[in-house]
Parts: C-alpha cells; structure tokens; sequence
C-alpha cells in the first residue's frame, strides 16, 4: 500500500514526532511511505536525516488551499496512493479538497482535542471527506463525536504507542544517577519535556516547597519553547526554584535520546500539563514502572484509568501535587497486558487491519 503523510507544521512537537514515528513504522511494515513537510520546517528536516522519502509542499493558506490542494490531487492521483494520513486539523481543508473524488482514503490521526463545535458548513464538508478519524482514547473519540459532524462509523481508537524497546529489562538506577550526577539517597520526582508555562513546571517547584515534600527532588529534562515576547521560561522558573528556596533540590538537564534511561532514575514522574490531549510521557512512565501524579484534565485521567495507576490533582493546585508524593508507595501499576495497547507490534497489528478497510471503502 501507497500512503502519503502531510503536515505543513513548522513547529515540533507530539503531532510533528509522532506523524514521522508511524511513517518509519509503517515502512518497516511493508508500505510505501512518503512524507510531505514545509522546507526548513523541523519536520522535513528530521525525515531528510532518518533517510525516509521526502516531498517538499508550500507553507499552506489554511481555509482556501485551492492551488496547493489541485497540485496535492495531481501527485496522490499520478502516484497512485491509497492513503492520504495527516495529524494537524489544520491540514483537513487541504487534505480534504485533494483526496475528493480520488480512489485514496484519508485518515485523520486525532492528536489534539475538539473542545468546540465545528458544525458550519465548510466544516461538514470537510469531516465528510474523512474516511476513517482514528483517536487514541474513548474520551477523545466521544469529544470528536459530540463536537463535528462525524459518524461514528468514521471512527476508531488506536492507542498511540512506544517502541517495544521501552518495555524492555528496567536500568539500574543506581548507576543511572551517577551517570546523570544526581543524588543517589533521595527520592526523584521527573519532569520531562519543552519548558513551557502550559507544561506546568511550576506546579512541581510550589510542590517542592510544602512541608509534605521537602525532602523530595526535581529532575527536570527540557529546552525552552520559542517565545513570541522574547521571555526565558526556563529563567523564570530558575527564578522562581530561588524564590521558594528549593534550588538545590531541582536538577536541570538539557533534551537527550536517551529518555528511558532518565525515567529509570526516577522514583516518581509528574505530568503536570495545564491540559494534554494524550501525554506520550504518561505511557512513557508506565512503560518504565514509575508510578504517576497526572493532572485531571484532557487525556490523563483516561491514561491512567481514572486514578488505579497514579495519582491526579487538578491543575495549578500543587498542595494537592504535595501530597500525592506521601502516598505513591506500593502504587498498583499497570500489567504487562494492560500496557499492550500502547506498544508498537500492537499499534501496528490494528493500524494494518484499519489501513485495509478504510481502503476498500475508499474504492
């Protein structure tokens, strides 16, 4: 099978990383995979360096693409592709003018939230031409439902998924610490991620400071989010660790591949996003065992079933975050089974069968 997967983002972030993720997974599958990204946008320039095809599309117009979309129509229909995959709803107006009228499904990965309607007319076309709307939780696929002209028979969850590499043996963390040159006798809450106010690193430095966690430390792995105001978030929040007197106790490092290695150092992680339509991190911890306090907000709460494997606290509230770390001792994790979905051969297994039957339908 022949798919084609477009973002025109110039941004990199989970939609961006995880469009090239199951570009590269469905190669190794046995389909023919190309990828249509923005010149100079991090996207294109990451395919060019894990060698996937690469074909280049104009920053787009986002409500009347009609010259990108007639150009996008010719390439899908000369080529012969069978599947038209994008992530970004603002994609959709492209995708779905090009992939109308053509023997080509469009699958729309879901991985952001629809808290809106979108009834208008323009919208209806558009979900319209949505062969299969594929969400990673029941909630976001319900939210999709109630906010866009959808039918249910256009949809289907598929957890987003790991490499099964990260279910592998768990690193010493002994070790793990020194190689990081963190203390090695004191508990270690995680934090990983771009450095940025809706991320909520501020949550975990308040919580450092309450009476309840004081002997509690922070590694927190990151880099700054551009800034449109030219503010330093990382700077402010460096700051604000002096200000409660908890400096000592935070240990900054800069982004790194070797993310499993870092979540091994920790005793707990905290995803502390004001809201995240599903956190990669939070299936990223439970796949190392490390038990989790998650806001109760967007996909967490679904992630970690509603509280059996971890602990939520509603967002901005870092007194309840406090708390939560006096009571992770002999959480319940997750089984291997119940952590199955969210691995690659079995993402892969259900995105196979889903990526037949939405090409038949498609015909």
């Amino acid at each position: 099978m022949r798919i084609a997967f477009l973002s025109s983002s110039m941004g990199w972030g989970g939609l961006e990383r995880n469009l090239q993720r199951y570009a590269l997974w469905m190669q190794e599958a046995g389909h023919e995979v190309e990828i249509n990204a923005v010149p100079e946008s991090p996207l294109a320039t990451s395919v060019v360096a894990s060698n996937l095809p690469l074909r280049f599309i104009p920053r787009q117009r986002r409500y009347l693409p009609i010259g990108a979309a007639s150009a996008l129509k010719k390439h899908l229909l000369t080529n012969r592709f069978d599947v038209l995959w994008i992530r970004d709803p603002r994609d959709l107006p492209l995708a779905a003018w090009a992939a109308r009228g053509l023997n080509c499904a469009l699958i729309f990965q879901q991985g952001m939230q629809i808290p809106k309607p979108k009834n208008a007319p323009w919208h209806r076309m558009r979900f319209a031409a949505v062969n299969r709307w594929v969400s990673p939780l029941h909630g976001l696929r319900e939210e999709a439902l109630r906010n866009t002209p959808l039918k249910k028979a256009q949809t289907e969850v598929i957890a987003l998924a790991l490499e099964d590499e990260w279910f592998d043996k768990i690193g010493d963390k002994k070790n793990g610490r020194k190689e990081w040159g963190i203390p090695e006798r004191v508990p270690i809450i995680g934090l990983f991620g771009r450095i940025d106010p809706l991320k909520g690193q501020a949550d975990l430095l308040r919580a450092l400071a309450e009476p309840e966690a004081t002997h509690w430390h922070a590694f927190i792995i990151g880099e700054n989010t551009p800034n449109t105001k030219g503010v330093n978030h990382q700077n402010e929040l460096q700051d604000l660790a002096v200000a409660l007197n908890v400096a000592n106790r935070v240990h900054w490092r800069p982004p790194t591949d070797r993310l499993a290695a870092a979540y091994d150092c920790c005793d707990a992680y905290a995803m502390c996003s004001v809201s995240e339509t599903f956190g990669m991190v939070t299936i990223e911890a439970l796949a190392r065992q490390i038990p989790i306090i998650g806001t109760n907000t967007g996909g967490t709460p679904e992630l970690l079933a509603n509280g059996r494997f971890g602990k939520l606290y509603e967002p901005g509230n870092h007194q309840q975050l406090a708390q939560a770390l006096n009571s992770l001792e002999n959480w319940p994790m997750p089984s291997p089974s119940q952590l199955k979905a969210f691995r690659q051969s079995k993402a892969v297994e259900e995105w196979q069968q889903l990526l037949r039957h939405s090409r038949r339908s498609a015909l």
